[in-house]
This record gives C-alpha cells, structure tokens and sequence, in this order.
C-alpha cells in the first residue's frame, strides 16, 4: 500500500460517519514540537488512522505511529537511533464533563464544536506521550565507557593527577586521612 503525506486537516465527524481510514507518512522535519526532544529532524513517521463509531456510541480514532528518530543519549550526548511506536484510542468529545464521562479505555480528544482535527498536532501529542524520558547507548557502544578506558587513572590518595579525566576534581575534593 502507497502511504501518502498526512493531511493537514480532517472533519473528524465527517470521518467517523464515513468510517474512513488513513495510511500516510509525516516527515519529522515538520513536526516542530516534537523534534525539540531529539537530537535531529531525520526521518519520517508512518501513521495509520481509523475513524469509527463504537458501539456504545462514541466517535472514534484507534492509531498507530512508528518512527525512526535519533535521540541524545544521556551519557555520552551523542546521537542514538530509536524506534517509537505509537498507539492510541480516542474519542471525540466537546467538553471536559463528556470527557470524564468515557470509559477508561478511551483517551478524550476535546473538539470545538466547528473545528477541524489538525492531525500533525495530534500526531505530535502521541509522539512525545510515547517518546522514553531518557535514553542511553548500550554499554558496549555508548563513547562515555571508550572515553573512560582511554583516560589516565587518578591518584585520588595523594591526590595527582596522571592524566585529565571527570572524576580528577573529585579526586581533590576528597578529605585525606
């Protein structure tokens, strides 16, 4: 199946009468708020969008998001490639009482009652919701652990440096018996 690029808009109620379904792809450049947590705007994201009508009712949105981005590992702030996936399941609602109201298996989406879905924007909600807070290099591979097996030890007894490392000024600080 051919994915094309996201709309930009849909009427979602239009949608969920129509039963419609989205097979399409998001460049990460364009999603400006949830390339601020990464370490590049490389990639692209497939989305697969079902609007339907449950059976108790509600008007609604099952999807799915899978990406390949690149994130800053947190030890050695170097780039790191990722797989997000991302699914969800909403429903369309007007206020924050019909919110409340859903059963906890559907995340509310408050609509105006005239107002369009920007799917970027809900994209991008999803996106980061399933985007790890903090992510690290495997042992083996992450530069910290080559840097660290590179550096000269440090006397921290005596308190001389053989070579410049992170831990030299810890060395110093220490109180000596």
């Amino acid at each position: 199946m051919q994915r094309q690029p996201l709309p930009k808009f849909v009427d979602a109620r239009k949608f969920v009468t129509g039963g419609m379904e989205i097979h399409a792809f998001k460049q990460v450049a364009d999603l400006s708020r949830f390339t601020a947590g990464l370490a590049n705007t490389s990639g692209s994201v497939d989305v697969d969008l079902r609007f339907f009508r449950s059976e108790q009712g509600f008007k609604c949105i099952e999807g799915t998001a899978i990406g390949q981005v690149d994130v800053l590992c947190q030890r050695c702030m170097k780039p790191m490639p990722i797989c997000i996936e991302a699914e969800f399941n909403l429903a369309i609602v007007w206020t924050e009482e019909q919110a409340k109201a859903l059963p906890k298996s559907l995340d509310p989406l408050i609509l105006g009652e005239d107002e369009d879905l920007v799917l970027a924007d809900l994209l991008q909600d999803e996106l980061i919701i399933n985007t790890p807070f903090v992510s690290y290099h495997d042992d083996a591979v992450c530069k910290v652990f080559e840097l660290e097996s590179e550096a000269e030890p440090v006397d921290v007894v005596s308190g001389t440096e053989e070579g410049d490392t992170r831990f030299a000024i810890l060395g110093q600080l220490k109180p000596r018996d």
